[in-house]
């Protein structure tokens, strides 16, 4: 048998995309030659782009049975690693691949990707010269390094980044030009580049006119325009669009999950919340109520009968899309249990949270005001925050100290009303900045993560928690036994926080003075829950228990319904 030849064929037809004969004749040299490393790490590729992972996974480490320090078999089995949010195991494999190939870019710049999603921005940042130094055309590391200084908040820089990736990437690369068109359209907007932001999401309808992230992206550019029609009537047209979403997860589910949402509204993140091998979810996104096709927009009143119980996404006070009502309607006429009730989640704007929250003992609540763009702010000696209603993880949020700040601020922030939060210093051990983070499910609060930050603008994602040790061993010790570091008398504060608040999902970030107290910077619905964090195992345990308390109250809440509708 002449294996080159096989070989050869095989590659021709992987490259032309006949997967299955280049899968034959892969395994034909294989039968014949069952360690033949070229082979094998072929195949393991092959089967990695047809989403047979599994075996591509056995194949890899077979290769690496007999040749530990192959670079391409680690290459690829830290990318299926990758894929599966192990980063740390990945960044492991990546460093061994470049240490065995230095001079394949692809390396590098997959090792940044799992660098930056651990937090590691400088390590990135280092993979991702490296890949570029190598080739320097290469546009997707130019697209990462984008990524990674947008996380940065060196924007100008992003944007240029994401310039040269479109640059160096083949017009008939659809999905990729797409991918970094809606990266510059961001950092654009960041950049307050708001032409070149509207342009990049108008080259991607051009590429895909249903693209629903050109869409939204597109309306947040309008928004910030003060286009809020144009913006508004975009997010309808993809409500219609999408109609009633595609039924995902079980496929013989104890229940099905109608998550619920509104044109116009900022929504509540329910990726993780729901266990898949349990329920299944459908979505419906109502166009807004002065539609004449309010408020399902096409969708029938037979189509949602079979869901079990609704999930109201709708979670921020200043942007419900006015749908409120329409919640409390659909949930009067099909006689559906419902969490996180409109009723419950009014009580939650950032104004609110003094008079809800101010007398918890143990308990600082910032007083919170608005301010009209064009209102005169008088004189003033105390710093304070200020951010554009309705908005969340620090957009467009500022200190302001003096009025050539606040001025400077309102002239490149297009927006009329504003949240000024009084600002209390809350810098700890270590000169740091800490952020606490608890998601209350039914009430009951439970840790989610810790991040720390030399600044005191402190957002996991832009923290290092993942690389330093001690800020580990605290996150750690915050998600074994918060009340524990919290002690006694602010445990008890968090505790009554979720009792008061009283939304079946939401969450509080809050951070702890030198004397004790708890400082509540905000409490909503609208919290972010993921488990893409692989560095810390205990945060991966945290994200399961949050679940399984999601996953406790469905079930709970279905059958006091079932019990209660039988009566």
């Amino acid at each position: 048998m002449d294996s080159m030849h096989e070989l050869n064929t095989a590659f021709s037809h992987y490259r032309e995309g006949r997967l299955s004969e280049a899968e034959a004749l892969y395994r034909q040299v294989l039968a014949v030659e069952p360690l033949h490393s070229h082979a094998l790490c072929m195949l393991g590729m092959l089967l990695m782009d047809n989403a047979r992972v599994t075996d591509a996974e056995a194949i890899f480490l077979r290769l690496l049975d007999f040749e530990a320090d192959h670079p391409l078999a680690l290459h690829n089995l830290g990318r299926l690693l990758q894929s599966r949010g192990h980063d740390l195991d990945a960044v492991v494999l990546l460093r061994r691949a470049a240490t065995g190939k230095p001079d394949l870019a692809p390396i590098h710049n997959d090792l940044a990707v799992s660098l930056h999603r651990m937090g590691q921005f400088d390590e990135a940042m280092i993979a991702l010269d490296r890949a570029l130094a190598i080739d320097p055309c290469f546009g997707m590391a130019h697209d990462n390094r984008g990524v990674v200084l947008y996380d940065c908040r060196r924007f100008g820089e992003a944007l240029d980044a994401h310039l040269k990736a479109l640059e160096y990437t083949p017009d008939d690369a659809a999905l990729k030009r797409m991918s970094i068109l809606l990266h510059i359209s961001h950092a654009a907007c960041e950049t307050a580049d708001l032409k070149l932001a509207e342009h990049a999401c108008r080259a991607m309808l051009e590429m895909d006119a249903g693209n629903a992230d050109a869409i939204e992206q597109l309306a947040r550019v309008m928004y910030r325009l003060r286009r809020d029609d144009d913006a508004l009537s975009l997010l309808n047209q993809l409500a219609r669009t999408q109609g009633l979403g595609k039924k995902e997860g079980a496929e013989r589910p104890e229940a099905t999950i109608l998550v619920l949402g509104g044109a116009g509204a900022s929504h509540v993140p329910t990726r993780y919340l729901f266990d898949p091998a349990l329920f299944s979810r459908v979505t419906l996104i109502m166009v807004s109520p002065d539609q004449t096709d309010a408020p399902l927009g096409g969708v029938s009143w037979d189509a949602l009968l079979g869901a079990d119980l609704i999930f109201n996404t709708m979670g921020e006070v200043e942007r419900n899309g006015g749908q409120f009502g329409a919640v409390n309607m659909l949930v009067a006429r099909l006689a559906k249990p419902l969490l996180n009730s409109p009723d419950q989640v009014s009580r939650t704007g950032r104004d609110q949270a003094h008079a809800l929250f101010g007398d918890i003992p143990g308990l600082l609540v910032p007083q919170v005001r608005w301010m009209l763009r064009d209102e005169p702010i008088g004189a003033f000696t105390d710093p304070f925050l200020i951010r554009p209603g309705g908005t969340h993880g620090g957009d467009g949020l500022a200190l302001i100290r003096t009025h050539a700040e606040l001025t400077e601020y309102l002239a490149k922030t297009p927006c009329e009303r504003f949240l000024l939060t009084d600002f209390h210093d809350f810098k700890g051990l270590r000169g740091c900045y800490r952020k606490y983070r608890f998601i209350f499910v039914d009430r009951k609060p439970y840790p989610y993560h810790l991040a720390i930050a030399g600044n005191w603008l402190v957002h996991y994602w832009r923290t290092d928690m993942g690389r330093v040790d001690w800020k580990r061993q605290e996150e750690e010790d915050f998600l074994t036994d918060w009340r524990q570091v919290f002690g006694y008398r602010a445990a008890a504060a968090i505790e009554q926080v979720a009792q008061r608040m009283n939304l079946d999902y939401g969450g509080l970030d809050c951070s702890i003075l030198p004397n004790g107290e708890v400082l509540f910077f905000e409490a909503n619905a609208c919290m972010l829950v993921h488990d893409t964090e692989a560095a810390l195992p205990c945060k991966q345990r945290a994200v399961a228990d949050i679940r399984d308390a999601v996953t406790f109250m469905v079930r709970s809440t279905i059958h006091r319904h079932a019990v209660e509708s039988a009566r």
